[in-house]
């Protein structure tokens, strides 16, 4: 926790967090800062160290750059953070390529300005996810902006498709991708009771969601944090996972009425909101913006199929040479994988049964891991393991 001088709010925050690198990767990218009245989970991405760097970056960023009062505030402080990371990737060319998710909960004032009831502003920008547990049960908040959400928002998957489809990791936004990136925006009403679970994709895709609201409502908050982490890992923990619970301890009842939905999220740029244009305009300026708006997709498209041709490293065989190549073996489009290193090991003085794998391409999650592994090449090559005595060669006999 990040310490901040607190401020006077009509609500009051309690929260638990907890994270782990999960059972599968060396290393975790994913990071969580708050403080009394912000908080952060991002989940990076990006070869070597550059997720980590990026996710450290963007939810430092955010806190130190949110200081209120309103939501769009919170939006400013989340753009902060992607220049922070872009700042950062421009100065480390082994940071090129990196960028992270982010989501935010933050408090704000509410509608009637400072000295009025206090409202809870979201921000969100990739596939971590905010949820809400009220007395109404679980409801997610945030929208992931991932190839396959948009496929399912469009009707082409169903949700239990989605959760098992291969290309599920592939972003359509994130920060520390693009200079002026679209970020989604909420202002909610809180109620004494509430609970806010901020997490990364490593929890949802090992649990389910009644799993999460079961655990989620059952404790004080760092405890459902530990066991929300816990339980995930258990279930396979095949990415990182990351847990922020937050529980308005002090605050309004919940309106006898009941409460009003979720809103929809507000899309917007720096440039200024997302918004369709209204009917009834000039015909020309419909066409102009549909022509707009049908680049404005080709380049997110291009964008994510970047990044994602740029995630991974794999050992291959350059021009006769063991060598380590960044991206994917196969490329994308136009995307080739690129060269890192090699040059000083021959692929013909391999064993065959390694000759093979180096020509097929060995996948490896860091340039480390590649190191390592070529190293043992050349150690096989310098000590090979014995044979064992051919029986039938005579000069395999004790003299």
């Amino acid at each position: 926790m990040v310490s901040r001088r607190p401020r006077r709010r009509s609500i009051r925050l309690e929260a638990g967090s907890v994270t782990h690198v999960g059972r599968i990767r060396d290393v975790n990218q994913d990071d969580v800062v708050y403080t009394d009245d912000v908080f952060v989970v991002a989940d990076g991405m990006g070869g070597h160290r550059g997720g980590e760097v990026a996710s450290t970056v963007a939810t430092v960023a955010v806190v130190e750059g949110f200081v209120g009062p309103d939501r769009a505030a919170l939006v400013r402080a989340v753009r902060q953070a992607n220049r922070a990371v872009l700042q950062r990737a421009a100065e480390d060319p082994d940071l090129s390529g990196m960028g992270t998710t982010l989501c935010v909960l933050a408090v704000v004032d509410g509608p009637g300005g400072q000295g009025g009831p206090d409202a809870l502003a979201v921000v969100n920008i990739g596939d971590s996810r905010v949820y809400r547990l009220d007395a109404g049960g679980l409801v997610r908040v945030s929208d992931d902006h991932s190839l396959v959400a948009d496929l399912v928002r469009a009707g082409e998957l169903t949700a239990e498709e989605a959760a098992v489809h291969p290309q599920r990791n592939i972003l359509t936004r994130a920060l520390g991708i693009e200079a002026d990136p679209t970020v989604d925006s909420w202002e909610l009403s809180p109620a004494r009771g509430d609970r806010y679970l901020l997490c990364s994709d490593g929890l949802f895709n090992e649990l389910g969601d009644a799993r999460i609201a079961e655990l989620l409502g059952d404790g004080p908050a760092q405890e459902v944090a530990s066991r929300l982490v816990a339980e995930a890992v258990a279930e396979g923990g095949h990415d990182n996972v990351t847990v922020l619970v937050v529980e308005v301890v002090e605050g309004p009842e919940v309106p006898s009425g009941g409460r009003p939905p979720i809103p929809e999220a507000r899309p917007e740029r720096a440039t200024g909101p997302v918004r369709s244009r209204p009917a009834g305009d000039d015909p020309r300026a419909t066409v102009r913006t549909t022509v707009g708006s049908v680049a404005a997709v080709v380049i997110a498209v291009a964008l994510v199929l970047s990044l994602y041709a740029r995630q991974g490293w794999f050992i291959g065989d350059d021009e006769g040479d063991v060598a380590v190549f960044r991206g994917r073996a196969s490329g994308i489009l136009w995307f080739d994988p690129a060269f890192v290193e090699g040059g000083d090991l021959r692929v013909a003085l391999l064993d065959d049964s390694t000759r093979a794998a180096v020509v097929e391409t060995i996948p490896v999650g860091t340039l480390d891991e590649a190191r390592r592994l070529i190293e043992g090449f050349r150690t096989h090559l310098r000590d090979p393991a014995p044979r064992d005595p051919d029986p039938s060669d005579p000069d395999s006999s004790d003299q």
